[in-house]
């Protein structure tokens, strides 16, 4: 198992320093965050361990044609145009491949898919339009575009969200999903953990959360083996949630909708053993810490700490609630 944190590129960053960093801290790579359609110049091919791809919250009317939903909330074609970088869906099609081949040209084991569908107002309603089903179609129709770019070897993991798709992991949602990819030896699962407690308001501690994601890889039976890795972070927002207004902000800002995914999704470390039982849960192959920090130094600082809780020995661990 190789534990990785959770990275994107700054201008001037050097991979040697990076490497030193990183290694210091016992860490074994990086899962790094590839978001345009140009390769890294070099690519850090011995710290990537993995690629997380661009990723478009909502999709599907734009995926579809649906012009009338698109101009409601973008008002116009320019805006549509920033937004998807394409006019129309086969020229997007085309940027998703673009965005593909610049993170394997970073020589990854594993990219990264989210796999979701919400308008900037269902975002706060949680009132949405598509059910997981749908959304889990539409992105299997949409990966036979670019599945002959994967090679062999390389997975592309699809990861939970706490919007309408992988929500939450269902045994039957998931296997609809996987037969309708219809391609095992290049698809698996990405678990979020934080993204996972979301779905599930209730949680006070860090020991719910890991009885909760245990039970849920329990009735994943034999399809657990698809959860090839772990984005690990920590996120007990029920109380955020519980709270919040249902209905969007006018104006809807950039700053506030962020406000609004960091009061779901903190990407805290954990501070218990609980850590260690999420992975022994799952038994992937990869756990990327993923961390929020001012600076890169103090993400690896914390994925640090949250390492040596997968790791240290179980009987030395003590729960504590939080």
């Amino acid at each position: 198992m190789k534990q990785l944190i959770s990275y994107y590129r700054m201008p001037g960053d050097r991979e040697k320093e990076i490497s030193r960093l990183i290694h210091a801290e016992g860490l074994d790579g990086v899962e790094n965050l590839i978001y345009g359609s140009q390769a890294g110049s070099p690519p850090f091919l011995q710290i990537t361990v993995g690629t997380h791809l661009r990723y478009w919250p909502y999709w599907m009317d734009f995926y579809e044609g649906n012009k009338d939903r698109l101009f409601e909330i973008f008002t116009n074609q320019d805006n549509i145009r920033q937004m998807y970088g394409a006019e129309d869906r086969e020229g997007w099609i085309q940027v998703i491949r673009a965005n593909i081949r610049a993170a394997l040209a970073e020589k990854p084991r594993y990219l990264v898919w989210h796999v979701q569908e919400s308008t900037p107002e269902e975002a706060f309603s949680w009132r949405f339009r598509h059910t997981d089903e749908e959304v889990l179609a539409a992105t299997a129709e949409l990966y036979q575009f670019f599945r002959d770019l994967i090679p062999d070897g390389v997975f592309i993991l699809f990861e939970n969200i706490f919007w309408p798709g992988l929500y939450r992991l269902e045994p039957e949602k998931v296997e609809y999903f996987f037969t309708r990819l219809d391609d095992p030896a290049h698809t698996g699962l990405m678990f979020d953990s934080g993204h996972f407690m979301i779905t599930n308001p209730d949680l006070t501690s860090e020991k719910e959360a890991a009885l909760y994601i245990r039970e849920s890889m329990k009735q994943l039976g034999e399809m657990r083996s698809l959860v090839k890795g772990i984005h690990l972070s920590c996120s007990l927002s029920g109380a955020y949630i519980r709270q919040f207004r249902r209905e969007m902000p006018v104006p809807l800002t950039n700053q506030v909708m962020m406000r609004h995914i960091c009061s779901l999704d903190h990407h805290d470390p954990f501070q218990t053993r609980a850590a260690r039982e999420i992975v022994e849960a799952i038994e992937p192959d990869y756990v990327t810490h993923e961390l929020f920090g001012n600076t890169f130094a103090e993400a690896v600082e914390k994925a640090r700490k949250q390492a040596l809780l997968v790791t240290e020995a179980r009987e030395t661990q003590v729960y504590h609630s939080v």
